[in-house]
């Protein structure tokens, strides 16, 4: 029986049953049926389109791990939140927990959310976490690299910029936002969408979280930076064009007195086949600081440029400078008075989803009363008919029973 009822409200959600994954992580049967019991009216919730209901998720996982709330707890510990996720059961009677409620509005989608200050306030909140996320790996990369430009320290803050679009969804799917993130429509979520969900997941920890000088950097190394530790920095410096390669290189060469480079032809292989072999320097002051070889001398320029500006921002890195270094508690003013904002708009969606609580609530009774009033109407309905009927047998019977009596 057990079984079955998980098997139907799986079916009912579209989504196949996986007892398993709960005892995997730790559930006893006993307690597995206790949490699919506290979730029986939530599956029935579901299916009623209640206005500015966002707070429940429309694709709740029953049979992955019985419920997305348990998932959303797991997803917060796994990041190194201090805060406990509360669940919706819990904010409804009082409990208050900004940061739950921040998550669940930045896992929205407007294929589920159908509230535009819900999809506004995800929109504010991601779009300030992105340009924060963004501003602590510069400062990061900063501290690591004392030489590196502020045009490649951009480049770095930015992911899409670095990583391949494969390596990018394979670093988002490790956090499981594809599961979180409640997305019902066809259309898969873009590399802009996750990105936007980590930064609003990132200004979540810094504003809401008990301890953010503790969680924030946990977050920033095992979630983004971890990922850096594979990247090959040769690539990031990538001109295309070789005017412009020169002129970064020149641009760079002068803000640091270094002097200016010179392009020399170190040696050609094969200089009357169809296929020579150029190997350009690029010298300052006499020293060789970057060479590179190729079938054409543009090309080899071209790279040899690149090496240059790899080596001139790479070269010098600071063992001693860590994620710890960063100042997560003191943020800056403005982010400060954005905070209280977002604050603000949280409570008074709080409100909302109470407000829409006890109006579900309201509705159901109503609903219930109805249907006894249908029940009560259709049973009189049904008393009058075979009243009627037995009127209408009644002078029959009496005369056949004064037939009877005269015989």
């Amino acid at each position: 029986m057990f079984c079955r009822r998980l098997i139907a409200n799986a079916k009912q959600l579209g989504r196949a049953t996986k007892i398993t994954f709960a005892q995997g992580h730790g559930y006893t049967r006993e307690e597995i049926f206790l949490m699919e019991k506290e979730r029986q009216g939530l599956v029935a919730r579901l299916n009623s389109e209640v206005k500015n209901d966002w707070h429940i998720p429309n694709h709740i996982l029953v049979g992955q791990a019985f419920s997305y709330e348990t998932e959303l707890f797991s997803f917060v510990k796994r990041i190194g939140c201090n805060s406990d996720y509360v669940t919706e059961k819990c904010r409804s009677k009082g409990e208050e927990s900004l940061l739950s409620s921040a998550l669940v509005a930045i896992l929205s989608h407007p294929s589920t959310c159908h509230d535009p200050e819900i999809l506004k306030l995800k929109s504010e909140i991601c779009e300030l976490g992105r340009s924060q996320l963004s501003w602590y790996i510069m400062n990061y990369f900063a501290a690591v690299f004392p030489k590196i430009s502020s045009e490649i320290l951009y480049q770095l803050s930015v992911t899409e910029m670095c990583f391949s679009s494969a390596k990018c969804y394979s670093m988002y799917k490790q956090l499981c936002l594809h599961e979180l993130i409640r997305n019902k429509s066809e259309d898969s979520l873009t590399l802009e969408e996750y990105s936007d969900v980590t930064g609003g997941i990132f200004l979540s920890i810094l504003l809401f979280d008990e301890q953010p000088y503790l969680s924030a950097p946990v977050f920033l190394q095992s979630c983004i930076l971890n990922y850096y530790a594979q990247l090959d920095f040769r690539n990031i410096v990538n001109h295309k064009d070789l005017k412009e390669a020169e002129s970064k290189l020149k641009e760079y060469l002068s803000s640091t007195e270094a002097g200016s480079p010179e392009v020399r032809v170190i040696s050609i292989d094969g200089e009357n086949t169809d296929v020579p072999l150029y190997n350009i320097g690029i010298f300052i002051e006499g020293e060789c600081i970057a060479s590179a070889a190729d079938n054409s001398v543009e090309d080899a320029t071209l790279m040899a440029c690149n090496a240059a500006l790899t080596r001139f921002n790479f070269s010098e890195r600071n063992e001693r400078a860590t994620i710890n270094n960063l100042d997560f508690s003191n943020l800056p003013m403005d982010i400060i008075s954005k905070g209280k904002e977002i604050e603000d708009k949280l409570r008074s969606l709080f409100k909302d989803v109470v407000v829409a609580e006890s109006e579900m609530e309201s509705w159901e009774v109503t609903d219930r009363k109805e249907t006894e009033f249908e029940e009560k109407t259709q049973r009189i309905r049904s008393l009058s008919t075979e009243l009627r009927r037995s009127e209408r047998l009644l002078p029959v019977c009496f005369t056949s029973t004064q037939d009877n009596e005269d015989n």
